[in-house]
C-alpha cells in the first residue's frame, strides 16, 4: 500500500475507509486480525478516527471558504471606504484654504493613510469633525456632503472596520481548522499504518485477503516484476 504522503486528502480517507470496510466485510479477516489484537473494539476505534478525520476535513473546507468570502468582502468594503475618504479629502482641500483652521480640524494633511488602523482613525476624525463643526458642515453641504451623506460615509468606515475584524476572525478559524485536520488525519494514518503491519502478519498465508486490504502479498511485487521483465524480453 502506498504511504500516506502519496495520497491526496480524499485519497487518505478513501484508503482508510476501504481497509476498514473490507475488514468488516470479511469474517475471515476479522477472525485473523482479532487474534492479533484487532478486535471489534479496535476496529470501532478505526471507524471513529476515520469519521473524525472526515469531519475535520469538511470543517477545514468550510472554514477556508468562509475565510475567502470574508477576505473578498473586506476588500470590497475597503475599496468603497477609501474611495469615499479620498473624494471627501479632495473636496475639503478644494473649498478650504491651505493652513486654514478647517483643514487642521479635519486633519487632511499628507497622503492616504495605508494601514487599516491609521486609515480608520483618520477617516473617523475627518467625518466626526465634518459633522460636529457647524460652520464646516454648512460649507460641505453646498458641495454634496449634507448630514445624511456624511453619516453614510462614516457608516462605511465602520463597516470597513467590522469587515477587517470579521476577516481576522475567519483567518484564525481557518488556521485552527487546518491544525485540527492535520491532527485528525495523522491520528488516522498512525492507526492505519499499525493495523496494516499486523494485518500483513495475520494474513500472510492468505494472499487473497491481503489483496482485499490493498496489500501486496509477500513475493507478489517480485513476481510481478519478473513477469514484466519476461514480457519485455519476449517483446524485444
Amino acid at each position: 500500500m502506498p504511504t500516506a504522503s502519496k495520497y491526496t486528502i480524499p485519497g487518505q480517507l478513501g484508503a482508510a475507509q476501504l481497509v476498514i470496510a473490507n475488514t468488516l466485510a470479511h469474517p475471515d479477516i476479522q477472525e485473523r486480525v482479532a487474534a492479533r489484537g484487532y478486535t471489534a473494539g479496535e476496529m470501532a476505534e478505526g471507524q471513529r478516527l476515520c469519521a473524525a478525520a472526515s469531519q475535520a476535513v469538511d470543517a477545514q473546507a468550510a472554514a477556508a471558504g468562509a475565510q475567502r468570502l470574508a477576505t473578498e468582502q473586506a476588500h470590497l468594503v475597503e475599496q468603497r471606504a477609501r474611495a469615499s475618504y479620498q473624494a471627501l479629502v479632495q473636496t475639503v482641500r478644494a473649498v478650504f484654504p491651505p493652513q486654514s483652521a478647517q483643514r487642521k480640524a479635519l486633519d487632511v494633511a499628507g497622503p492616504m493613510p495605508e494601514t487599516t488602523a491609521v486609515f480608520t482613525a483618520a477617516a473617523t476624525t475627518l467625518l466626526n469633525n465634518a459633522l460636529g463643526v457647524p460652520e464646516i458642515a454648512a460649507v460641505l453641504a453646498k458641495y454634496g456632503y449634507d448630514e445624511p451623506t456624511l453619516r453614510a460615509e462614516r457608516d462605511a468606515v465602520l463597516a470597513y472596520q467590522q469587515a477587517m475584524q470579521a476577516q481576522a476572525l475567519a483567518m484564525s478559524a481557518a488556521k485552527q481548522a487546518t491544525r485540527a485536520q492535520i491532527e485528525a488525519l495523522a491520528a488516522l494514518q498512525r492507526w492505519l499504518a499499525q493495523y496494516l503491519k499486523i494485518a500483513r502478519i495475520a494474513l500472510r498465508s492468505q494472499p487473497e485477503l491481503l489483496k482485499a486490504l490493498g496489500i501486496t502479498p509477500p513475493g507478489g511485487r517480485a513476481t510481478a516484476q519478473r513477469k514484466s521483465q519476461v514480457a519485455a524480453a519476449k517483446g524485444s
